[in-house]
């Protein structure tokens, strides 16, 4: 019995604790393809590693908005990339610049690589959290 009330404690405190995350990807240049969202929690995956969450969703033209449900508090970063040929990785051009849209959350800037975690990240705590990510082509 003791066991099974301490189980549902656990299960409601962490239900209570969890956040939903709106994230409105603004200005994909076209509908071809789809866009790929990962969430990353830490800086040792982030942005290329293991996400802890991800996404694709069907690309459309203008702003996709998407509403993420059960984040734990935390301190996040969201790496965004419009595959618009759906062969789930970045085109490049000779000199490797991306040839497809990317974008990360605080639109953290790209100077001769990614950002990196600290720049892309925000935290998350026990209310709706909304961020915008505006996508570079």
């Amino acid at each position: 019995m003791k066991f099974i009330l301490l189980f549902s404690a656990l299960v409601i405190s962490n239900n209570i604790l969890a956040a939903d995350l709106e994230v409105t990807v603004k200005a994909l240049r076209n509908g071809e393809g789809q866009l790929r969202m990962a969430i990353f929690d830490g800086p040792s995956e982030f942005p290329r590693g293991d996400e802890i969450r991800s996404l694709n969703i069907k690309a459309k033209t203008g702003d996709i908005k998407t509403l993420i449900k059960g984040m734990k508090p935390g301190t996040y970063a969201i790496a965004v990339h419009h595959d618009e040929n759906f062969n789930e990785q970045m085109d490049t051009n000779l000199l490797g610049l991306p040839e497809e849209g990317y974008g990360f959350s605080n639109d953290a800037k790209v100077f001769f690589g990614p950002p990196n975690f600290q720049a892309a990240s925000f935290t998350i705590k026990a209310e709706q959290k909304k961020i915008n990510i505006h996508i570079i082509y």
